[in-house]
C-alpha cells in the first residue's frame, strides 16, 4: 500500500485528533460491532472521501445523539416531569444553560457547534422551582377547594333541616359564617356567596316555627 507523508500544522493535527477521538467515542452508538479505525486508517479514508456526496459517520452520530437529547427534554412534560432550574433568584439561566450544554457536548463527544443548540433547547423548556411547585399545587388546590365546597354544602343542608330546632337567626348566622370563611379563602366569590345565603334565608324564614303543641309532645 502506498505511503503518503502529509505535513500539517500542530493546530490542524490537534483538530484531526479530536475529530478522530470523537468518532471512536461514538463508534458503538453508530452500530459498528468491530473496533474503530486507527487514526491513520481514519485519516486515509477521510482524505479520499468526497464530502459533497457522503455524510461522514461523525456528523451522523452527532445528529443521532442530539436528537435523542432533544426527544428526552421535549417529552418530559408529557410524563409529569420538568426540566428544573434551581439556581438562586436573579441569576441568568442562560449562562448556566450554556455551561450545561458545554458539559454534555464534552461528555458525549459532540462537536462544539451543538453547545449553542443545547443551550437554546434548555432555555426553552426549563422552569424554575416556583413554576414547578405552582403546577403541582394546582391539583392539590383543586381537591382542597372541592372538599371545602362539599363541606359547606353539607353544613348548609344539615342547618336547613335543623332550623326549627336552632331558630331562624342562629341557623342563618351559622350558614353566613361558613360562607364568609369560603369567601375569605377565595374558594367562593362574593356574588355566589350572597346568592346562596339569600336563598338559605328565604327557606329558613319560611320554615314553620314549632307551637306549644309541638313543644309539649317533643316535636321540636
Amino acid at each position: 500500500m502506498p505511503v503518503i507523508n502529509v505535513l500539517l500544522s500542530e493546530v490542524d493535527h490537534d483538530d484531526l485528533e479530536r475529530e478522530h477521538a470523537a468518532l471512536v467515542a461514538q463508534w458503538p452508538r453508530l452500530g459498528h460491532k468491530g473496533l474503530p479505525p486507527t487514526f491513520a486508517q481514519w485519516l486515509g479514508k477521510r482524505l479520499v472521501v468526497d464530502k459533497k456526496t457522503q455524510v461522514d459517520d461523525l456528523a451522523l452520530g452527532d445528529i443521532r445523539v442530539f436528537n435523542a437529547i432533544e426527544k428526552l427534554i421535549t417529552s418530559l412534560p408529557q410524563h409529569g416531569f420538568n426540566l428544573a432550574y434551581t439556581a438562586l433568584p436573579g441569576i441568568d439561566p442562560a449562562a448556566h444553560s450554556h455551561a450545561l450544554g458545554e458539559a454534555i457536548v464534552g461528555h458525549v463527544a459532540l462537536r462544539p457547534q451543538y453547545t449553542k443548540r443545547l443551550q437554546e433547547l434548555f432555555i426553552h423548556y426549563l422552569k424554575n422551582a416556583k413554576e414547578i411547585a405552582d403546577t403541582a399545587q394546582v391539583g392539590i388546590t383543586n381537591r382542597a377547594y372541592g372538599a371545602l365546597t362539599e363541606a359547606h354544602r353539607r353544613l348548609t343542608e344539615r342547618t336547613g333541616e335543623a332550623v326549627a330546632k336552632l331558630g331562624v337567626d342562629k341557623a342563618i348566622g351559622r350558614v353566613e359564617g361558613a360562607t364568609a370563611i369560603l369567601v375569605g379563602l377565595e374558594v367562593m366569590d362574593r356574588a355566589t356567596a350572597k346568592k346562596r345565603t339569600s336563598a338559605f334565608k328565604e327557606v329558613a324564614r319560611a320554615t314553620p316555627k314549632p307551637g306549644w303543641v309541638g313543644r309539649m309532645f317533643g316535636e321540636n
